[in-house]
């Protein structure tokens, strides 16, 4: 017989979605349905479960003040 998984059992409170996997490394993706109508995928869901309600927004808004910043550094670099 195979042994056991090694980590949390899909759709347990550890790793409520497949999405949630790489939720402690920060490089995962925030499901936009959870906190809103509710996710229809559940366990399958390839997207974040473990994201609170706000994180969307917070990361839409840190890559906008990048996306500004690096056109002033181009902007600054054309102009010498």
């Amino acid at each position: 017989p195979a042994p056991p998984p090694s980590g949390p059992a899909p759709g347990s409170a550890a790793l409520p979605s497949r999405g949630s996997l790489e939720h402690g490394l920060g490089v995962c993706k925030p499901c936009a349905f959870l906190h809103s109508k509710g996710c229809q995928n559940g366990p399958a869901c390839k997207f974040c479960h473990l994201c609170g309600p706000e994180e969307i927004k917070r990361r839409r808004h840190g890559k906008l003040h990048m996306l500004r910043e690096t056109k002033k550094f181009a902007d600054w670099e054309a102009s010498e």
